[in-house]
């Protein structure tokens, strides 16, 4: 009975890999990894219709990471959670990106805004379409890499959105706020350009909608963004929290946003005039250089003619050929 077991399924595991195969069925796995210095509970949804993946919801620690199996023909979308925690009757809630399941597992439970967020569609002929949004707001650096794929009809390629939630070209309007306990308050996430409305109805284009595209050019800045997805074929995506190498406008210091190619229109009127200052100042230095040179050669030709010898030749400092007379 054992043998007759063994056989089946040494004869049934190769035929249902020839059966995937031949369906032209590819599978996916993305790994989540944490670069922040602080947890993040990452979340996983599912659309309607779309077969589930197991896990829903996880917590992270730095540098801790997770592998996840995703099944061919899954469409959805993953974000992170922050600031969470359980109180004393055990429900566990989280300041941003919140699913509302009162657990660490969502179990079907859709973000409460704001939060940055990946969609992603995979067909079973092993193409996968993906994009980066921050439509519903934004509360993590994240970059997606794809690993092992190779181009569709789009690109392929990394894309992310880094942003300095605390800086000053933030609207007060869409800022998330938490105390730091020192009385301080500190920005843990950003409403969406549309100020938290849901749906295009809601919202239209705005200088924030704007904005967000110039600071993260790469995502879906708004409902009414019609940025085109970026696409793999039988591809693996790697997610990274508070991505270290991703390029940025500036140095991310606290008084620039990073994330991108552009930056605020308000950043780049400062950095025109600084620019415009030195410009001048290096003008006005090395014309007023010119002109002491030109005085002191002329003072110094004159003190020439005058020298107990004969110069030959007036340097700029003193005579230094001389004769006696």
């Amino acid at each position: 009975m054992a043998f007759t077991t063994s056989f089946t399924i040494l004869i049934s595991l190769p035929l249902l890999l020839l059966l995937q195969f031949l369906s032209g069925t590819h599978s996916t796995t993305f790994t989540v990894i944490n670069n922040c210095n602080y947890n993040v509970w990452p979340a996983i949804l599912s659309n309607s219709g779309s077969p589930p993946i197991s896990l829903t919801g996880f917590a992270l620690s730095p540098s801790d990471s997770e592998a996840i199996p995703v099944p061919p023909n899954w469409s959805g979308r993953l974000w992170g959670r922050t600031h969470c925690a359980a109180d004393i009757n055990g429900k566990f809630t989280c300041l941003t990106g919140d699913c509302g399941s009162s657990a660490v597992e969502c179990g079907g439970g859709n973000l409460s805004p704001p939060a940055t967020t990946v969609e992603f569609t995979l067909t079973d002929d092993g193409t996968v379409n993906y994009l980066i949004s921050v439509a519903d707001g934004y509360n993590l650096p994240l970059m997606v890499v794809p690993q092992g794929g190779t181009a569709g009809p789009g690109n392929c390629g990394t894309v992310g959105c880094v942003m300095d939630s605390n800086s000053e070209y933030i609207p007060k309007e869409l800022r998330v706020t938490s105390s730091t306990g020192t009385g301080n308050e500190s920005t843990v996430a950003i409403k969406s350009a549309c100020g938290g409305a849901s749906g295009p109805g809601n919202c239209n284009p705005n200088s924030n909608s704007e904005l967000f595209k110039k600071w993260c050019p790469q995502a879906q800045a708004s409902a009414y963004d019609k940025s085109s997805s970026s696409t793999c074929q039988s591809s693996d995506f790697v997610f990274h929290f508070c991505p270290s190498g991703f390029p940025a406008t500036r140095s991310n210091n606290g008084d620039n946003m990073g994330g991108g190619q552009g930056a605020s229109s308000d950043d780049l009127g400062k950095d025109t005039s600084s620019t415009f200052g030195i410009v001048i100042g290096v003008v006005a230095g090395v014309i007023g250089l010119v002109l002491l040179i030109w005085l002191w050669r002329r003072y110094l030709k004159s003190g020439c003619e005058f020298h107990p010898c004969t110069c030959t030749c007036c340097g700029l400092f003193s005579c230094t050929i001389c004769g006696d007379d």
